[in-house]
């Protein structure tokens, strides 16, 4: 794939696209048999985001621009993922057991 700057083609949009995917199922499938009391369609939901899409896709992009692998590009961005959903979670209980 080209560096993160340059427009996609068809092809590696399509390629990006399936490496993103793969990333986002294995992580909520790895959280969810770690932790069962998360609901596997709850993470989902949560790592379909567009959002969530688009900073995971980037992170992938960045670490292939590295030259790392393409299973270490998606290593570093389900492990951002999953530290990022937990920041936010930690976010959440703070205020929730302030209010």
């Amino acid at each position: 794939m080209p560096k993160s700057s340059a427009p996609l083609t068809p092809a590696d949009a399509e390629r990006l696209g399936d490496a993103v995917g793969r990333i986002i199922a294995i992580t909520a499938r790895a959280l969810h048999r770690k932790f069962p009391h998360l609901s596997l369609e709850q993470l989902v939901e949560t790592f379909t985001r567009s959002s969530v899409i688009e900073s995971t896709g980037l992170r992938y992009l960045a670490a292939l621009d590295a030259g790392v692998t393409p299973g270490d590009a998606a290593g570093q961005a389900s492990t951002a993922l999953v530290k990022a959903w937990a920041a936010a979670r930690l976010r959440a209980a703070e205020i929730t057991a302030t209010r």
